[in-house]
């Protein structure tokens, strides 16, 4: 786990931390994404049905190749400005893309992020006794 979480730090501080995908013959650059974009991401992508048991079934369900542009353009570019020039690739270039696009959001590390900050949150609101 140590060794895993060095290699992370290391990857990021070298900018090696990144994924590279094509669609339509033209390779892009995927960074881990912020929330901004993670946000902007899901705003696109935010009616679709939730009968999908993983990302994959997800990306899959994706018959609209212009929502998926729009939500991969937010990952590669934190706005909508690629979608036009993303949606001339074929769709299942863009949904890998995306699935890629998603493989950077580490679960595990939100997790723990997130068990911390409950940590944090219960230190400050008890009072020492």
């Amino acid at each position: 786990m140590e060794q895993n979480a060095a290699k992370i730090v290391s990857s990021a501080i070298l900018g090696m931390d990144f994924k590279t995908v094509v669609v339509n013959n033209k390779a892009y650059v995927i960074s881990p994404p912020t929330i901004y974009k993670i946000a902007g991401a899901a705003k696109c992508l935010a009616d679709i049905g939730s009968n999908a048991n993983s990302i994959r079934d997800i990306i899959l369900s994706l018959k609209n190749s212009e929502r998926a542009a729009a939500a991969l353009s937010w990952f590669i570019q934190g706005n909508e400005a690629l979608t036009e020039e993303l949606s001339h690739g074929t769709l299942d270039e863009v949904n890998d893309a995306l699935e890629t696009a998603l493989s950077l959001i580490s679960v595990e590390n939100f997790i723990r992020l997130s068990a911390l900050a409950k940590n944090v949150a219960n230190l400050t609101a008890k009072p020492k006794q």
